[in-house]
């Protein structure tokens, strides 16, 4: 079996091993791998292969939290910029105003009176925007975990994200609901 040693795979495991148990874990490490060296269009079939491997595996809520908790985590300069945007303003309004003239292009964020979403205009994952092709919601779960990192920290408060449309399952952008807890 190739050495599973890639930094996605890696997480992964460590977050099956967090969510469900050990056993389980090195279940999916030993079926599902990925080495370091792997190209964009491996990354891609992997992506796809851990996503059917936790649906025959998993339950929804069990998927859910396997996949939010691998995911990258937010550029502690990031976080600390958005978060002094967000100190900076009187509203949630003039916080979307001011991060989104800081961010033009790279996401953006919008409030409706009673929810925040944030929203990238093209798919940032490694292991599947460089191939032409979908993959399951599940692997885009991953974003939510991205996205509840952020956003605890920045409005200081437990969140829970709901993804609402992702690139990569067909929709034109991806679009997170971010909802007080």
């Amino acid at each position: 079996m190739p050495k599973n040693d890639n930094v996605k795979s890696i997480r992964l495991y460590e977050s099956v091993k967090n969510n469900v148990s050990e056993e389980a874990a090195d279940s999916i490490a030993e079926k599902v791998y990925l080495a370091k060296s792997a190209d964009f269009k491996r990354k891609f079939k992997w992506a796809n292969d851990v996503c059917n491997y936790l649906k025959i595996n998993f339950d929804d809520e069990q998927i859910k939290k396997i996949r939010m908790s691998c995911s990258c985590t937010p550029p502690p300069k990031y976080i600390e910029a958005v978060k002094k945007l967000y100190q900076a303003s009187e509203s949630l309004d003039e916080f979307c105003q001011k991060y989104n003239t800081t961010y033009e292009g790279k996401h953006s964020v919008w409030y409706d009176g009673d929810v925040l979403f944030f929203s990238y205009p093209s798919c940032y994952c490694d292991c599947v925007k460089r191939v032409d092709g979908q993959v399951p919601t599940t692997w885009c779960l991953c974003t939510l975990g991205y996205t509840k990192k952020l956003f605890d920290t920045v409005l200081d408060y437990n969140t829970e994200v709901e993804l609402i449309e992702s690139i990569k399952t067909g929709g034109i952008r991806c679009i997170m609901k971010i909802t007080r807890k």
